[in-house]
């Protein structure tokens, strides 16, 4: 049998962050060939994200070489709920779905993950918060490949989040997150200072952090403290806070240990019409210093804008020796 090999390369004179070439086919046996089967996928898959309209010369068949890189469904056009896929091209989740009978989990628009976007829940996960664990199932002989993702629905019943992201790529692929209200849009307060407290969690992948050099991927879990003045600034208001007491869990959801630093959500303003947050700077601090840097946003939920839900993400290679880390999460926090 025969595989379709691409290497990606630096090129300083070109824009684009890489430049694709066209490499020989190989036959290997046992573990070898497992092993350049799985690197070959991965670039392949790669160049199908990254290089739109480049010439896959001497490949064919099913995707991603004969296929549709879009996962197709339907977008979520709610303006009274938000994701990050205008924040960044691959985190392209762009709608969110749970059937809380079979605890199975629908994550529209990121290619790959399962013909019917379907993740079910890990039942070895063991966090200690309101969130769960989910994956998606690859068939075997497919070209469907593993996404891990969290989920939490509030125990009000009003808002929903969800983040994804996968090792499948020789960098950090496919992915998102969002936060729906699943109610009206809350009349938010005129005037008033108040705490917001509650849960987060989230997915990070590590690029080449394995024994053999291949990516990496942990859930995370932390709590978030928020504060909302809605008076000042004048007709807008202002939100921010931190994700602190983060924990790291391996793919299975097992507990490993203390994830150093904390999240800085940046203060930022509300949309009182959809009562949506403005997107803003989160920062990764650790040791005083920003490791990573990425945005997030939010809804607001309840009576009274009781309840906020928000999503994030950071993503960058400050201290970490093995070429960057992305995190993606969400919170739920009420007052």
């Amino acid at each position: 049998m025969r595989y379709c090999f691409w290497d990606a390369l630096r090129d300083e004179n070109n824009p684009a962050p890489y430049r694709a070439l066209t490499r020989r086919v190989t036959v290997w046996e046992g573990a070898e060939k497992q092993r350049y089967i799985l690197r070959a996928e991965h670039v392949t898959r790669l160049w199908m994200g990254l290089a739109v309209g480049i010439g896959l010369a001497g490949c064919s068949g099913t995707p991603p070489f004969g296929g549709d890189a879009v996962d197709q469904g339907g977008a979520d056009t709610d303006a009274g709920n938000v994701y990050l896929d205008e924040q960044n091209t691959f985190l392209s989740l762009n709608n969110i779905s749970y059937d809380p009978g079979s605890d199975t989990l629908t994550l529209n628009n990121i290619p790959f993950d399962d013909p019917d976007n379907a993740y079910e829940r890990i039942g070895t996960e063991q966090f200690n918060n309101g969130f769960n664990a989910y994956q998606s199932a690859p068939a075997a002989g497919t070209n469907e490949i593993q996404y891990f993702a969290v989920f939490r629905r509030s125990d009000s019943g009003l808002t929903q989040v969800a983040a994804a992201g996968t090792t499948a790529y020789i960098d950090f692929g496919y992915g998102g997150a969002g936060a729906q209200r699943l109610g009206a849009t809350p009349s938010l307060p005129a005037n008033g200072i108040y705490s917001y407290s509650g849960e987060y969690a989230g997915v990070r992948t590590s690029l080449n952090a394995g024994v053999n050099g291949e990516n990496v991927v942990n859930y995370v879990t932390g709590d978030v403290e928020l504060a909302v003045d809605f008076d000042d600034f004048d007709d807008t208001g202002t939100i921010g806070g931190f994700v602190t007491n983060r924990a790291l869990y391996n793919d299975a959801g097992q507990p490993i240990g203390a994830l150093d630093g904390f999240i800085s959500l940046q203060d930022t303003t509300i949309d009182f019409a959809t009562a949506t947050t403005v997107t803003a700077d989160a920062s990764e601090v650790v040791g005083g210093n920003i490791v990573r840097s990425g945005s997030w946003e939010g809804v607001l939920a309840g009576p009274g804008g009781t309840e906020v839900a928000g999503i994030l993400f950071v993503e960058g290679a400050t201290g970490n020796a093995n070429n960057g880390i992305r995190e993606v999460g969400g919170f739920i926090a009420e007052r």
